[in-house]
């Protein structure tokens, strides 16, 4: 059972003389919606009102079709909406059976959606529940009074919120809210972002109460976290102010300088333990650097030391740099022959053959040096080849 088919087309006004009589409803009890029995008259009422047309089609012998009149359309949401934001129309199929057949109905019971201007939303073949049959009206609705960008937006804001996206859903909703104002979709616009504000609001208040537990740097985590996710709400922007002020007092400066040492240290560890000498290096340096009087970096000291007092670290790492050096000076004489300074190029090239004899570096530098003098002496940079233009 599909409820928004493909096939979208339009409710045209048909001829006097094919519906010369009013369609007859559904045998039913009183209920509060005033339900139309003709069509012509209901879809004119529709335009003249700009209100949607729900018009339900079925049979007096059908078992599913009495079933959708005694319980779904009986549901005290269903019939606030229809009475509220709808033309609403009952044909029975058995004795009035043009109009079915014009909408090419092939299930009983079926239920048309239509805008005011007769284009189909929805096409609802079968029994649905009461919760089911209200979600397609209040969308019909929202349809049928909205411009194509913001139900366009809608569709990407409901994308966005399927998968978490909530930042790139509340940019949305606000532009929709902005500009619709109090149309339906508007108004869904805003009830959806309320929703969004309450959560990140929860967010908000879960790293309220780590600070007040005294937990700073999960707090500042969590404030974070919380303008990561629901960037573009209140709640994003008061735990922006939040980790802006925590993050300012001495005493939490000095505890994410002992973290970011420690982080450091950390990765240095890493590196040693596989192998990677030269970065190690690299990091315990910066360790000194930036926090030359803390525990981490004299803890560093003793990790340099284990290199430099190790030839066979040591040379490791000489070897690390060299081959750095040699992927650095490839890229340059790559970047020299785009700008057509061919001489600076060779230079760079031969400096991989005497710092990498022999390597795969060294067979790439050859190559590109075979071509690079294959097409002509090498100009130095400035100069212009005899007979050049100027």
């Amino acid at each position: 059972m599909s409820v928004f088919p493909s096939r979208l087309f339009v409710l045209i006004p048909l001829a006097v003389a094919f519906w010369g009589l009013p369609c007859r409803v559904m045998a039913a009890d009183p209920d509060p919606v005033v339900w139309r029995t003709d069509y012509n008259a209901a879809r004119k009422e529709a335009a003249d009102k700009g209100l949607p047309l729900c018009i339900v089609i079925g049979s007096e012998n059908c078992f599913y079709c009495k079933k959708l009149e005694g319980g779904p359309l009986r549901n005290a949401a269903v019939l606030a909406e229809l009475s509220s934001n709808f033309v609403p129309l009952k044909v029975d199929a058995t004795t009035d059976p043009a109009l079915p057949r014009a909408l090419k109905v092939q299930l009983y019971p079926t239920t048309v959606l239509a805008g005011p201007d007769g284009k189909i939303h929805a096409y609802i073949e079968g029994y649905v529940d009461a919760e089911r049959l209200l979600d397609n009206l209040k969308r019909a609705v929202t349809a049928s009074t909205t411009a194509d960008w913001a139900a366009r937006d809608f569709e990407q804001a409901s994308k966005a919120l399927a998968v978490g996206d909530y930042p790139a859903a509340v940019s949305l909703l606000k532009g929709i809210h902005r500009e619709a104002g109090d149309k339906p979709v508007g108004l869904k616009a805003k009830q959806i972002l309320e929703e969004v504000e309450r959560l990140a609001a929860g967010r908000l208040a879960r790293a309220q109460e780590l600070e007040q537990l005294g937990l700073t740097q999960e707090a500042l985590d969590a404030y974070a976290e919380a303008m990561k996710a629901y960037a573009g709400t209140r709640a994003a922007a008061d735990a922006a102010n939040r980790l802006t002020g925590l993050a300012a007092r001495p005493e939490m400066l000095e505890k994410l300088r002992g973290r970011a040492a420690r982080d450091l240290l950390a990765a240095a560890r890493e590196d040693f333990r596989n192998g990677r000498f030269y970065d190690c290096l690299q990091k315990c340096e910066q360790l000194a650097t930036a926090y030359p009087d803390s525990a981490e970096t004299r803890e560093a000291q003793t990790v340099t030391a284990d290199i430099t007092g190790n030839p066979e670290r040591l040379a490791a790492a000489c070897e690390q740099l060299n081959q750095r050096t040699v992927t650095m000076y490839l890229t340059l004489a790559d970047a020299w022959v785009k700008k057509g300074q061919t001489t600076e190029a060779i230079s760079c090239l031969e400096k991989v053959l005497r710092l990498a004899p022999g390597s795969q570096q060294a067979q790439l530098a050859q190559a590109q040096l075979t071509r690079l003098r294959a097409n002509g002496q090498a100009t130095p940079a400035g100069l212009v080849k005899p007979g050049s233009p100027r």
